[in-house]
């Protein structure tokens, strides 16, 4: 394959950026400048961060009327709001008058938020309500103050936002991912989730795709994971993170629009506590159950987790029992939050014991990705070498006999690497304008 030195590729203007894309990505190949060029970072938080579907959040985070999180669409502040009449907005937090931030905290719920620079009053469906002397103002009540608002859909009580003009129907972009997204929420009985409404956050200093290789790689737990594997072994346990990848029945999918999954239930038929090493409390929950004759079957494994990864791209991965949600903040700096996923009509012992397993890892597990993203970046700066491979497992991946556009692969493969570089390729390279949806200023009931 021929490949253009690094110098080939640089361009400051937004055409530029758009011709090359094609050529900084291939079938088997990307480009380093994916991670470290700040132009073609500022292109993503406009194109691939607003221009499909992004994860805003979750119905349980506004439970109450006139309700509000503060989000981010790429580098878009914005704020996740249920209104009066209980429908669901995602509006820009600028203040139509002078651009001013409006809200700083993470969350509320009041009638109207209030400009602290100019004192303009807004509902939180975007719709300006007052000003101070309005006759300063010919049209104040046209609508054209109003605050920008993002398009939205929810699936299942999951919230979604895009700044697309036209943007698939959420039900296609899910895709053939759909049933893994249906089959995790329906392990919760009743189906019903509820998110945690105070995250644990990370930063690392690495770009927001180091992360996303990292989703569906099914060789790098043996290897980065090593301390917490030689945990399991000091308490006699074999984790499913440290077995040979070579010898385990792990399967991988690729889906249209960048999702994936890894499923790990294939590798350990004997069910998800087989290779979970003791954890404080979590026998006497356990116990708890059983005395209460709640100890069936899904009850618990709900509380051990699903042993699926599932990922939507680009920024929400289902880990265990909780949700990743990853927020770029520079090109070489990425926020993750992540947020425990509870099951209210469970019993209560179950989430505590939901609690106790997703200490483990994230306080044994989680620090070692970081390293390895930090590792990653530092190595990106070096010019010279220009090329990252994504080529591993592709001569082995097959189609999907049934969903047009699914591959299929072992442990190794890195076909969901290539399917989402696929899909941010199309996003990357897209023209259409993202643009705010203006407010009609009619009831919104209808």
């Amino acid at each position: 394959m021929s490949m253009r030195p690094d110098s080939a590729f640089r361009s400051s203007d937004l055409d530029g950026i758009i011709e090359e894309i094609d050529r900084l990505v291939t079938p088997e190949h990307v480009h380093r400048r994916l991670y470290t060029d700040e132009a073609i970072f500022d292109r993503e938080m406009t194109t691939v961060f607003g221009g499909s579907w992004t994860y805003v959040g979750h119905e349980s985070e506004i439970p109450q009327p006139n309700s509000w999180v503060r989000r981010t669409l790429g580098k878009r502040p914005v704020m996740l709001t249920r209104s009066a009449k209980g429908v669901i907005n995602v509006v820009l937090n600028r203040c139509s008058h002078r651009g001013t931030l409006l809200v700083t905290e993470e969350k509320g719920c009041a009638a109207v938020v209030t400009c602290p620079y100019h004192g303009w009053r807004f509902g939180v469906d975007g719709k300006l309500k007052n000003v101070p002397v309005p006759s300063s103002y010919e049209d104040v009540r046209s609508g054209r103050f109003d605050l920008g608002r993002a398009r939205v859909e929810t699936y299942r009580g999951f919230i979604f936002a895009s700044l697309a003009p036209e943007p698939p129907e959420l039900i296609d972009w899910l895709g053939a991912a759909r049933p893994w997204f249906d089959e995790y929420i329906d392990r919760y009985p009743g189906g019903e989730i509820a998110v945690h409404g105070s995250p644990l956050v990370y930063e690392f200093r690495a770009n927001w795709k180091v992360s996303w290789d990292n989703s569906a790689d099914g060789i790098h737990a043996t290897f980065a994971h090593r301390s917490y594997n030689l945990l399991g072994e000091e308490a006699d346990t074999t984790t499913i993170l440290a077995r040979n990848p070579a010898t385990t029945s792990i399967i991988a999918r690729a889906y249209p629009y960048g999702h994936s999954v890894v499923d790990q239930r294939p590798s350990i038929p004997a069910g998800p506590w087989a290779t979970m090493r003791p954890l404080p409390l979590v026998q006497e929950l356990l116990d708890s159950l059983k005395e209460r004759g709640l100890s069936d079957e899904d009850t618990l494994n709900l509380g051990a987790g699903s042993m699926v990864n599932l990922n939507l791209f680009p920024n929400l991965i289902f880990v265990g029992n909780q949700l990743m949600v990853v927020e770029p903040i520079a090109v070489d700096h990425t926020r993750l939050s992540i947020f425990l996923l509870s099951a209210p009509q469970a019993p209560e012992e179950t989430d505590l014991i939901r609690l106790r397993v997703e200490e483990d890892f994230i306080s044994f597990g989680t620090p070692d990705d970081f390293e390895m993203f930090e590792r990653i970046q530092s190595g990106l700066s070096i010019p010279e070498s220009e090329w990252i491979d994504t080529s591993r497992g592709a001569a082995l991946d097959t189609e999907d006999p049934v969903e047009v556009g699914v591959l299929l692969g072992d442990v190794a493969t890195e076909a969901p690497i290539r399917g989402y570089l696929q899909e941010w390729t199309r996003l990357m390279t897209a023209r259409h304008a993202l643009a705010a949806v203006p407010h009609a200023r009619k009831d919104e009931t209808k």
